[in-house]
């Protein structure tokens, strides 16, 4: 199983039920659930599944980069992180960004060497 983490916005003051909605359609309408943990900010986070892609969005608590308030993890099981990463691109590129959201990919997301790559 591979990871992709991206830290996202779309506009100001949106909720988190918001952002999953919007960013749903953005995608291509995929359906996403209502989760409770307390490892997630807030203590809740929404699950969904698109092709052989997992999300999962939640609010970050990442205080460098309060600029983008959700944190979005896609999973795959792909044999190359590469290949991840190729797909999640496009979707950003040809879905996301259109439809007016703000994206960072997050290398090494909460370490030491940690970078952030904007699209």
């Amino acid at each position: 199983m591979q990871y992709v983490n991206l830290l996202g916005a779309l506009g100001d003051g949106l909720d988190l039920d918001s952002f999953v909605t919007a960013f749903s359609a953005a995608i291509g309408g995929s359906s996403f659930s209502e989760r409770e943990s307390g490892n997630y900010v807030g203590g809740r986070y929404y699950k969904g599944v698109d092709g052989g892609l997992t999300f999962t969005i939640s609010l970050s608590d990442e205080e460098d980069h309060t600029d983008l308030p959700y944190w979005i993890q896609i999973a795959a099981d792909v044999s190359t992180s590469e290949a991840l990463v190729g797909a999640v691109d496009r979707i950003v590129r040809e879905k996301a960004l259109p439809a007016g959201f703000r994206f960072a990919r997050m290398v090494n997301l909460g370490k030491r060497d940690e970078r952030r790559i904007d699209y």
